[in-house]
């Protein structure tokens, strides 16, 4: 009897996801700080045939660079993550994300917005404070860490994350661009182009 209660729960957590997340080491090591002035920019993916956001992530550069990636399946075994924050953003790891999400069906938009350092650390914080985020809720996550924040007051709180998309298009000083698969299905060339 035993035998099969160990097997059943087995099979119970077969399917599960295994999390752990990063311990506080870990995501000291990884820490990085950038050169470039203080930002928050929204990474959105766009599907190529109906022009709607169906992902969304923030990446907020303060005193360091991570990645919020609510409710995401992005992952990299040199990122640690906590929550669904992913640390050591350097500009390569902000590469692979960028075009883990470009693909034959999605490009990427991406939304740079100058904000001030204590800002940008705000924003950190409350994305470390939302924790893990259901499946689904992605938009709903990046629109509530962003609401408290000035500029950002006006964001709108929507499960539709063309609506952040929207919102950041309207911010003063954002600048845009856009990361497109090349070689269709092949996953090995991209182009990344600035807003015409």
């Amino acid at each position: 009897m035993r035998l099969i209660l160990v097997l059943a729960a087995a099979l119970a957590l077969a399917g599960c996801e295994t999390y752990r997340p990063a311990s506080p080491d870990q995501i000291a090591r990884a820490r990085y700080v950038s050169d470039e002035p203080s930002s928050v920019t929204l990474i959105s993916m766009v599907n190529n045939r109906t022009g709607r956001s169906a992902h969304a992530g923030l990446l907020v550069n303060g005193s360091q660079q991570v990645l919020y990636d609510p409710a995401g399946t992005f992952t990299h075994p040199d990122l640690p993550r906590a929550g669904d924050i992913h640390y050591g953003m350097t500009p390569r790891y902000v590469d692979y994300y960028e075009r883990y999400h470009a693909r034959f069906s999605h490009h990427v938009v991406v939304q740079q917005v100058p904000v001030s350092r204590a800002a940008a650390d705000a924003l950190i914080a409350n994305a470390q404070a939302e924790g893990r985020v259901m499946k689904a809720h992605c938009a709903l996550a990046v629109a509530d860490v962003l609401r408290p924040v000035p500029p950002f007051e006006a964001v709108h709180r929507s499960y539709f994350p063309e609506y952040l998309r929207a919102d950041f298009a309207a911010m003063p000083g954002v600048w845009t661009s856009y990361v497109h698969e090349v070689d269709v299905g092949k996953n090995r060339d991209w182009e990344r182009s600035p807003a015409p």
